[in-house]
């Protein structure tokens, strides 16, 4: 009598590890889905700063108002935001790079922002994607990708308004209306005879 209940418990464990195990492919397979979905959005939103920035960089004073913003911003020395950008790093990769160095030292608080920085940089200079990345170093993009709106923002704002208005004079000249054709009179109606 008693080994039937242990036999239940050893079927039921035997159940409960196989479920694991078909369960756990799925849940990475959905992991990756949710990784490729973020990095692509973090890549557009990479993109439209990088626009930003480039028209902010063509004012006097651009570049170097937006690597102060991105200092002010991540709290990090200037030769960090240098270091990158003599690294080719646009201003959207930059602010990525920083913004998971950041995530980084909050998993590992032995490191400094430059060892965390270095760490980040040799990756995606290895050629790994941002989504990789965090994933290899079981990051969150959420935070970094609101990290990079903030600095889009910051790029609009020092880059101003586009100028999206055209001037009347530029206009292109409305083509002529012609007149209508006038319509030719309807033919009388002949009247009924009577009954």
């Amino acid at each position: 009598m008693r080994a039937e209940p242990l036999t239940r418990w050893f079927v039921a464990g035997v159940l409960i590890v196989g479920l694991a195990f078909v369960l756990s492919p799925a849940v990475a397979a959905e992991d990756a889905k949710d990784i490729q979905k973020q990095e692509r959005r973090l890549q557009a939103d990479a993109k439209k700063l990088d626009a930003d920035a480039a028209r902010a960089s063509s004012t006097p004073e651009g570049p170097r108002r937006l690597d102060e913003r991105l200092v002010k911003q991540f709290n990090v020395d200037p030769s960090v935001v240098t270091g990158l950008r003599a690294r080719g790093f646009s201003h959207g990769q930059m602010t990525i790079a920083l913004a998971l160095s950041q995530e980084l030292m909050k998993k590992d608080s032995t490191l400094s922002q430059q060892a965390a920085v270095d760490k980040i940089v040799a990756d995606r200079q290895a050629g790994k994607g941002w989504g990789v990345i965090a994933h290899q170093y079981d990051l969150k993009l959420g935070h970094v990708i609101s990290e990079v709106k903030k600095a889009d923002k910051a790029a609009e704002h020092i880059a101003g308004k586009p100028d999206t208005k055209v001037a009347k004079t530029d206009r292109p000249d409305k083509p002529e209306k012609f007149d209508k054709p006038e319509k030719p009179e309807k033919p009388a109606k002949p009247e009924k005879p009577g009954r």
